[in-house]
């Protein structure tokens, strides 16, 4: 275990695509990821885990940092360590 892992019933989270969790763990799993986010509970080398490796939960991580960098929160993105986000900011014609 080279870095931090984020672990749901004492497992390391799977992959985002070819997983076995049934659709109520994937939103329990949602709902974990953003109170410990919200919380502290998750650290920097976690959420780099999650993401650089594609674990279930990728998607929810990348969204809750940037809305933490939209709402000028964060500084700076804990993944990349500059101010770039992955998703492009809603603009005023977007759905």
């Amino acid at each position: 275990m080279s870095e931090e892992e984020y672990h749901y019933n004492n497992e390391p989270l799977q992959k985002s695509y070819n997983n076995t969790y049934t659709p109520p763990e994937k939103i329990e799993i949602v709902y974990q990821l953003m109170r410990d986010y919200e919380s502290g509970m998750v650290s920097d080398a976690q959420v780099r885990w999650i993401v650089n490796n594609a674990k279930f939960g990728s998607f929810t991580i990348m969204k809750i940092i940037d809305k933490l960098l939209f709402e000028k929160k964060l500084k700076y993105n804990p993944i990349t360590l500059d101010k770039r986000t992955f998703f492009r900011a809603k603009r005023p014609f977007d759905l």
